[in-house]
């Protein structure tokens, strides 16, 4: 049923927008509308996710909103009814080389620094969390016990249910079209079925947000690229113990899902996605299955996971993740607009992020501040270059191309 009017009101009903309805409403705020354009929520870029639930960051900031995450999802269930999907295996960190040896060494001392348990193993180690592994391929490797992931779906579901649970409202099928200001604030969303009022409205629509906020006079510095996954049949003998195994030497990670694996890749030579030149009704559904790409995938991981060559492709995922050039979140009040909000540039860290981003959001709306320094989201950090659109499409692809690139900070 659509409404004429909310305290908030959420643009996108994916994982990030459920997450803030969720933490607004856990906070007392009970008349918050979720707009979603889809016939069900989290139909877009959520269920394409690969859902890697990992503390091991550039930044204390992040290592404390992965912390969050996980004890959020530890107890959700039982707190709210609601099961996020879960599973808390830990993450096998494995690397090929000495160089990459030496950089988890520096990981692992950074990690220790800042409260999260992670230590190297032996080869007989992986092999036991690991049984399809082979070892003979590795030069070394740590485990990060409490690590984990998430079926993004079930999670972003779990949020909505919860959230409606305590009074938000969600409508489906319903497209926004533009943000209605008045006098430098904004006052609500037009959409298709006529405006919605609003004392606050956040835009967290995935790559679809960008276009969003420009039309409130704001763009921000984010390209929506293609990220591909796939599911293999399933087989037999895969532990429940198995944690997620991140391969960065070769820009791929595996982990367990529906009896099978589940496995993804970052192209080197990233695939950017213009959504202002793709008609109206584009649905992340319309992409082309990624052959080509994870026959690439497959073939980087074969020599640490040689059955990955026996076994069958079950499902192709298609996504779109958003980067910022610098590979952080774009979140916060949107310049020159009061009381309207924008989250996107999820960086391939969407799901894992989504509860510290729910939380902090739903500060920021209720009382002025999201509850620590946020200032390397900050929606205007790039300043100037911002407007340099092909800088920023370049920077941003440089970034996802190297994404598990030895850096001289963890990442």
């Amino acid at each position: 049923m659509m409404i004429q009017n909310a305290d908030i009101v959420i643009v996108g009903g994916g994982i990030w927008g459920l997450s803030a309805a969720y933490h607004l409403a856990q906070a007392g705020q009970k008349r918050v509308s979720v707009l979603e354009r889809n016939p069900a929520l989290a139909q877009e870029t959520t269920p394409r996710a690969a859902g890697l639930v990992g503390q091991i960051r550039s930044n204390p900031t992040m290592m404390r909103a992965i912390q969050y995450a996980l004890n959020l999802f530890s107890q959700f269930a039982r707190q709210t009814g609601h099961d996020p999907g879960v599973h808390q295996t830990g993450s096998l960190m494995v690397a090929l080389t000495p160089e990459r040896l030496a950089a988890y060494e520096q990981q692992v001392e950074h990690a220790r620094q800042n409260q999260v348990e992670a230590s190297f193993v032996s080869h007989e180690e992986m092999a036991r969390l690991v049984p399809a592994l082979n070892t003979s391929q590795v030069v070394g490797g740590y485990f990060v016990p409490d690590d984990g992931y998430v079926d993004p779906k079930q999670c972003a579901q779990a949020y909505g249910e919860a959230a409606t649970d305590l009074g938000v409202h969600i409508a489906l099928g319903t497209r926004v079209t533009g943000i209605r200001i008045s006098q430098g604030r904004v006052v609500g969303v037009e959409t298709g079925d006529g405006l919605v009022e609003a004392g606050q409205v956040l835009i967290a629509a995935g790559p679809w947000s960008g276009m969003l906020a420009e039309k409130a006079g704001f763009a921000p510095a984010m390209q929506p690229i293609r990220h591909q996954r796939v599911c293999t049949v399933p087989l037999p003998g895969i532990p429940d113990h198995h944690p997620v195994v991140r391969v960065t030497d070769v820009s791929c990670y595996v982990r367990p899902e529906k009896g099978g694996y589940l496995y993804g890749f970052f192209e080197p030579h990233p695939t950017s996605i213009d959504l202002e030149t793709l008609p109206a009704d584009f649905t992340t559904g319309d992409l082309e299955p990624p052959t080509a790409v994870m026959a690439e995938a497959q073939k980087r991981l074969s020599p640490i996971f040689p059955i990955l060559k026996e076994l069958e492709i079950a499902e192709y995922h298609q996504g779109i993740t958003t980067f910022a050039p610098d590979g952080s979140y774009l979140i916060g009040p949107v310049p020159g607009v009061a009381d309207l909000f924008l989250a996107t540039g999820c960086a391939a860290l969407g799901i894992a992020g989504s509860a510290a981003i729910g939380h902090w959001l739903a500060q920021w709306m209720l009382e002025g501040h999201p509850g620590e320094d946020l200032t390397l989201f900050g929606l205007e950090r790039f300043g100037d270059r911002a407007s340099d659109r092909a800088w920023m499409r370049r920077a941003s692809e440089d970034f996802y191309g190297h994404y598990y690139s030895i850096r001289p900070e963890a990442s």
